[in-house]
């Protein structure tokens, strides 16, 4: 990437930045509204990650190895 993009990127990410005074949870919660309105909308599709995966039960045996 030429320095232009960079800093391009970077002019705009300080820029998203002082919108919400510099602050990731209040950037966070920004982008979670903004989800919630657009699955709402029906326009748009997301893609959920996978449920998380039980994670296995020990036997008898393990347990009483430990």
């Amino acid at each position: 990437m030429a320095n232009y993009e960079i800093d391009e990127i970077r002019r705009i990410r300080r820029e998203i930045s002082a919108r919400f005074d510099h602050d990731a949870s209040k950037l966070g919660e920004y982008y979670r509204k903004l989800e919630e309105e657009y699955r709402k909308s029906g326009k748009y599709k997301f893609v959920d990650p996978p449920p998380e995966k039980p994670k296995a039960e020990k036997s008898k045996d393990e347990e009483a190895a430990d």
